[in-house]
């Protein structure tokens, strides 16, 4: 009762709010709604809330918006991702609130009941009661089954410190748990890929060596048999025509970017559908029915790429894109016959806004926004750019300018993580706390970065400390030579593997920086294979191996803990205690490497945080932390 009552007055003061200034704390603060959508039957709606600090799954109906009920997280678990699996029952991923972390862990239990709170139950994990007395599991949803309204299927597999546990394809009872094994995976790590009558038909996995194996199966009770020795590039299937006789894949060659291609598993004759020379696909957008209508391309600013004009689905999504205005627009469940949809609509200065929208009226109806303490009139446009580098490639950037302002900026450098991942045209809270202070913020997707093929990719392999560098300063150089950026007045800061460039670009260009802030950062590259999580999965070595390179000599030149006497930027250090991926112990050997060196910097460690602050107010505290310390070094 205390969360239905909390969600009443949270939605009564939103309509209340007055309009304010943005503010740190603004920033600072986790999404009040994660996710919106409707049951199969359009009856009812559930939506994943943030209350009181914990997330709670509410159930609505959907004409009244009245609650019927409202899934509370407790002292140990709260709900994550779920699904309508039928009309009236959700099958729920849990995560757990204990242990040595502040953030939440997905240990693989699904939890299901009805939108009324009936029939709630554990059905698999190692406190379902299913799974006493047998070895711990965990599992995730893979297919809903819409012709089957009591089951599922899920990925599972053992919960297990060893690497080489196979995952499996089980049919799960959502009401009694009760599960069926359908297939056990041929390699670890493991993707399935589920036909339109529910049986496994590729599956793909990494190896010992870091390669990826794809696997395929012909239908019911036939073996895997090797898939991917048949072609020389990257081929990844992405879902099956209706009559199953053919697939979309995915297809690079020689390290150009993938297209979406139309794959007949008789005759094996391919037919290309769509490829961008700069990008790769998003993602695929598929119809009620599970049919590849279109995909999400990325270049600069997201757009839309439709198969087939006359399709009633690209008529559909066309109409929403074009109704506002050139924004992400994702449809994140609709009703059975796609009556009613619900839309989640983001853009660079939209957190995120869910709405109701009926097909066939065309009329959408407002329900949530994700952040509505943010305005989207307060926060700064996000411009995106093209760069070309002295060896040739097409770099694509963002460049953020705070409200007011267009030339002789001070100007922050944000270089992303990875560094296999990429920035996006998209609200990023960090961007908008920094222009609203009066910073001007540049990001690139430096050689190295995902989504621009595997040549592009590779070749920031070996390279993390030396080319991949030069393309960041090479997108700084471009926002000075635009009159964007205040030469005298630059900072660069980033998490993870932008921590670790953050160092790295300000030792290699001491002059150009005045201060660099390191988040999570790695700092010491060979101490990647003898601290940290990379090396306990099976391919670890094998990845670090590849991206690095075997040359130590070669790492220490290119790692910043080696290399404080050429740094003039004094250093802002942030980390969680308890981070696996880039273990304290990079932040402790930069931090004595400075002090050797009698060089100023500042620190901020807090315990029970992982790889990134979680907890709200950490993320306050280093919020207020950063924007000192630019104030003092480049302050507006």
């Amino acid at each position: 009762m205390k969360a239905i009552y909390s969600f009443i007055m949270l939605f009564a003061f939103i309509a209340a709010a007055p309009v304010n200034s943005a503010t740190v704390e603004d920033f600072s603060r986790h999404l009040q709604y994660y996710n919106v959508k409707i049951s199969p039957d359009g009856k009812h709606l559930a939506a994943l809330v943030n209350v009181d600090g914990g997330k709670s799954l509410v159930f609505l109906d959907a004409k009244t918006f009245t609650i019927t009920y409202t899934l509370n997280a407790n002292k140990k678990s709260q709900p994550a991702d779920y699904y309508w699996a039928n009309n009236e029952r959700v099958i729920i991923q849990v995560e757990q609130l204990r242990g040595a972390l502040e953030i939440p862990l997905n240990f693989g239990e699904l939890y299901a009941v009805n939108y009324d709170g009936r029939k709630a139950r554990m059905i698999f994990g190692y406190r379902s009661k299913s799974s006493i007395g047998l070895s711990a599991q965990r599992g995730f949803l893979l297919d809903i089954l819409k012709e089957d309204r009591k089951h599922v299927l899920i990925q599972a597999q053992k919960l297990s410190r060893k690497s080489d546990v196979l995952p499996r394809v089980s049919k799960l009872n959502i009401y009694s748990g009760k599960e069926k094994r359908v297939k056990t995976a041929p390699i670890s790590y493991s993707q399935f890929l589920i036909d339109n009558e529910g049986i496994p038909r590729f599956v793909s996995g990494i190896d010992k060596n870091y390669n990826t194996k794809l696997f395929y199966s012909k239908g019911k009770g036939s073996d895997w048999q090797s898939f991917s020795d048949d072609f020389k590039g990257g081929f990844v299937p992405v879902a099956f025509t209706e009559n199953n006789q053919s697939i979309y894949a995915l297809k690079s060659k020689n390290g150009e970017t993938q297209g979406l291609y139309k794959y007949d598993l008789q005759t094996q004759k391919e037919t290309l559908l769509y490829r961008s020379e700069l990008v790769e696909p998003t993602y695929s957008i598929k119809s009620n029915v599970n049919q590849v209508f279109g995909l999400r391309i990325d270049e600069d600013y997201p757009s839309y790429i439709y198969l087939d004009d006359n399709n009633a689905s690209t008529k559909l999504h066309k109409a929403i894109f074009g109704a506002f205005k050139g924004d992400n627009v994702e449809i994140t469940s609709a009703t059975k016959g796609g009556k009613k949809v619900i839309v989640k609509v983001s853009g660079d200065i939209n957190p995120g806004a869910f709405y109701l929208f009926d097909t066939v009226t065309m009329q959408a109806r407002h329900l949530f926004n994700s952040a509505p303490w943010i305005k989207p009139q307060e926060l700064a446009q996000v411009e995106p750019f093209r760069i070309k580098t002295p060896d040739g490639y097409t770099l694509n950037g963002f460049m953020t300018l705070p409200i007011g302002k267009s030339s002789n900026i001070p100007t922050i450098v944000l270089p992303h993580g990875g560094p296999h991942a990429r920035d996006y045209w998209q609200y990023n809270r960090q961007v908008q706390m920094f222009a609203n202070a009066g910073y001007a913020v540049i990001q690139v997707n430096f050689r190295g970065s995902t989504g621009y093929g595997d040549a592009f990719k590779e070749a920031g392999y070996e390279n993390w400390g030396s080319k991949i560098q030069d393309d960041i300063l090479l997108a700084t150089k471009y926002a000075i030579q635009q009159g964007v950026a205040d030469k005298n007045r630059l900072c660069i800061f980033g998490g993870s593997f932008g921590g670790y460039s953050a160092l790295q670009s300000a030792i290699r260009s001491p002059d150009l920086f005045k201060c660099a802030i390191g988040y999570a950062g790695v700092y010491d590259l060979p101490l990647l294979y003898a601290d940290g999580d990379i090396t306990t999965l099976r391919w670890g070595d094998a990845y670090l191996n590849k991206t690095l390179g075997v040359d130590e000599a070669k790492q220490i030149a290119q790692s910043p803990i080696y290399h404080v006497d050429k740094l003039k930027a004094p250093v802002l250090i942030i980390h969680g205690e308890d981070d696996l991926r880039a273990p304290i112990s990079h932040a402790n050997k930069l931090r004595a490497a400075l002090e050797q060196q009698n060089h100023p910097y500042e620190w901020l460690v807090k315990d029970k945080e992982g790889h990134g602050f979680y907890k709200e107010e950490n993320l306050l505290e280093a919020n207020k932390k950063i924007l000192s310390f630019l104030e003092k070094y480049i302050g507006t």
